[in-house]
């Protein structure tokens, strides 16, 4: 991995930083299960900091881990994790960006967080991010590819971190301007075929769309890899047979799903193989949705799928349909889909 020339375009293109500008890059030790890779996101780290020197910027390195984490909510009574919140304050002060390369990077960890803590723990990230847009500190989450993310899904760990790092190895300027491109097209019509393995799914695009495409300058907190567009669908007029290569919902996948709508509502869904889990996958299904939004990948990378959404979402010409459940997100996702066909829009 070239981590030098990825930390290159990450700061110049993606922060564009400018001298004297401090930056805190934040990563974690994984001492909570044996992965054999304590610090694996240090070469990466060191490449940051490196390019903010260079920039006359000052890096700031905040190294923690997970058993700190862990302890935390373990030993500290409420009162002081409060004050832990209000000394926050001093530390955001003291930057004006901030990377942190160690999110999501092992959903495993959560296993060992007591029960009786582990709801304050899940209320933590949703007050850390809140925090940030109080102060206006702007915050990159890099999800760093560690063994133990891809041992949660199951998936092969060497081609998540060629996926992961060939989608931030990218030309950010060309990708803006060809999400750019994509949304003016797009926005010629508004009912579309959604095509998947000869199956069509009619739909109609409502409100307006969203782009993602990695500029930082007007955006508080973005997610890296980036490269994809968003516009919400009008449930009603969803009608038709969409066909998911994959299927994500936690930790859970799963492949080759026929979903057939009717006015908005899941009838029917079917496999032709033997999977899992499928009356989970029915019971999420069946669910009223409130809102279903068309996601297609645009970040021209040469990566192959790894099987992870986040990663795979983004990928060029991946289309996907994110839908919510009772209990969270889910994310139906076709990589050889089409609008009548994408060819055509992205021409």
């Amino acid at each position: 991995m070239n981590y030098s020339e990825i930390a290159f375009k990450i700061i110049n293109h993606v922060i564009r930083l400018q001298p004297y500008q401090s930056v805190t890059i934040s990563a974690e030790i994984h001492n909570v299960y044996d992965f054999n890779e304590p610090l694996c996101e240090l070469p990466f780290l060191e490449e940051l900091a490196l390019v903010v020197r260079k920039h006359k910027g000052l890096p700031i390195l905040d190294i923690s881990s997970e058993n700190i984490h862990k302890r935390f909510f373990e030993e500290i009574i409420e009162e002081n994790q409060d004050i832990a919140t209000e000394l926050l304050n001093k530390w955001l002060s003291m930057s004006d960006l901030f990377i942190d390369l160690s999110w999501r990077s092992n959903p495993n960890f959560y296993k060992s967080i007591p029960e009786r803590t582990f709801k304050r723990f899940t209320l933590a990230p949703k007050n850390f991010i809140e925090l940030f847009r109080e102060k206006n500190k702007k915050l990159i989450l890099l999800g760093f590819p560690t063994q133990g993310l891809a041992q949660h899904f199951g998936i092969d760990h060497e081609a998540l971190k060629k996926g992961y790092f060939s989608s931030l190895n990218i030309d950010y300027f060309a990708l803006k301007n060809r999400c750019y491109i994509f949304d003016g097209k797009m926005k010629e019509k508004k009912n579309w075929d959604i095509i998947t393995e000869r199956r069509t799914l009619k739909v109609e695009l409502i409100k307006t769309s969203k782009l993602f495409f990695g500029d930082f300058l007007d955006e508080l907190m973005i997610t890296l890899p980036t490269g994809y567009w968003q516009q919400r669908v009008n449930i009603d007029t969803m009608n038709g047979i969409f066909f998911c290569d994959n299927i994500f919902y936690e930790q859970y996948i799963w492949h080759n799903i026929q979903i057939v709508f009717d006015n908005g509502r899941v009838v029917d869904v079917e496999t032709d193989i033997q999977q899992s889990n499928m009356n989970l996958l029915k019971s999420i299904l069946y669910y009223d949705q409130e809102s279903i939004i068309l996601n297609i990948g645009l970040n021209d990378s040469n990566n192959t799928k790894t099987l992870y959404s986040l990663f795979d979402m983004i990928k060029d010409r991946n289309l996907s349909l994110i839908m919510n459940s009772s209990k969270g997100q889910l994310i139906a996702l076709s990589e050889t889909a089409g609008l009548e066909s994408i060819d055509q829009v992205d021409s």
